[in-house]
């Protein structure tokens, strides 16, 4: 690193702003870390756990657009108040970083009961249950928070 730019990185780097900012940065995040936890406890437990009901399908899938729609939510809910106050585009750096967290999530628990979790599998459609989940959930944000202004 030249010694330029590491003198003009370190005011930006001093203790007080960057404790600041991991302070802003958790405290926003907590309702989406909090869901992203059940998500994958969920993820983890057996799937004998989970009652089997007819058709098993359609209440499976409709579960993962349900959780990815609260993830999506919560993701977003963490960082209302800067949603309001922001300009347009702060929001939509929000709605895509929530997107692409939650679709990567979806993905990273779906190959997560494929490869390490005995009893469960992986499935393309739940993940595409996620990816419509998080539409959803990204959607109802956003129209609960246009109205409110």
């Amino acid at each position: 690193m030249s010694p330029n730019l590491t003198a003009s990185l370190m005011p930006l780097l001093t203790k007080p702003r960057l404790d600041n900012l991991l302070e802003k940065l958790t405290r926003n995040s907590i309702p989406g870390i909090l869901c992203g936890i059940a998500i994958l406890i969920l993820t983890l437990l057996p799937g004998s756990l989970f009652p089997r009901v007819k058709p098993a399908i359609g209440l499976d899938k409709m579960a993962h657009i349900l959780m990815y729609a609260g993830f999506a939510f919560a993701c977003l809910w963490g960082y209302r108040s800067q949603f309001i106050t922001n300009g347009i585009a702060y929001k939509k750096r929000a709605i895509l970083l929530a997107i692409v967290i939650s679709i990567a999530y979806g993905g990273l628990t779906e190959l997560i009961q494929e490869y390490l979790v005995p009893t469960r599998t992986g499935d393309k459609f739940d993940f595409i249950a996620d990816c419509l989940g998080t539409g959803l959930g990204t959607l109802f944000f956003y129209l609960f928070y246009h109205r409110k202004k």
